[in-house]
């Protein structure tokens, strides 16, 4: 497990956020990933989202090699959607504006979503760096996992 918590990783990507020298890449098909900084104990990625792109309900590793994770909204907004446990239906949500910035547990499960009307830019830092994403669908039973998703090879 890394030393860095979220709550460091969040200001971590603050930082990198005022101090980003490459432009981000806006694709028609799906929101895009840059990394920035892939340090012994951290990495950090610039993400690109047209309206109405975003991810898959996922987590930061698992149960073998959970990541921390923190991130900042650079411009527009997005909308950070949680899975609660043991609410029904288990959802929260809340909007990140430009300049704010989000502490992710290793246990989270979210997603990202563009829901505004203009592209939005954020980083995001992760600690360890990330292997792999678990991504999972969520209906009225509940939460099921839906694919695996590793470093290298699905991003």
């Amino acid at each position: 497990m890394s030393s860095l918590t979220h709550t460091v990783l969040s200001a971590l990507s603050a930082y990198y956020a005022g101090s980003i020298t490459v432009p981000p890449r806006f694709s028609k098909r799906s929101r895009t990933a840059r990394r920035l900084i892939s340090a012994p104990d951290h990495e950090a990625w610039l993400m690109a989202w047209l309206p109405g792109q975003g991810t898959e309900l996922h987590d930061h590793g698992g149960e073998h090699r959970p990541s921390e994770a923190g991130f900042t909204v650079v411009s527009g907004r997005l909308r950070e959607y949680a899975v609660v446990p043991g609410l029904f239906p288990g959802l929260s949500s809340r909007e990140v504006t430009a300049g704010e910035s989000v502490a992710v547990s290793p246990r989270t499960v979210h997603a990202v979503r563009n829901d505004g009307a203009e592209p939005a830019v954020s980083v995001h830092v992760y600690a360890p760096r990330l292997e792999l994403m678990r991504a999972y669908l969520f209906d009225e039973t509940g939460l099921s996992l839906g694919a695996i998703r590793r470093a290298g090879a699905d991003w």
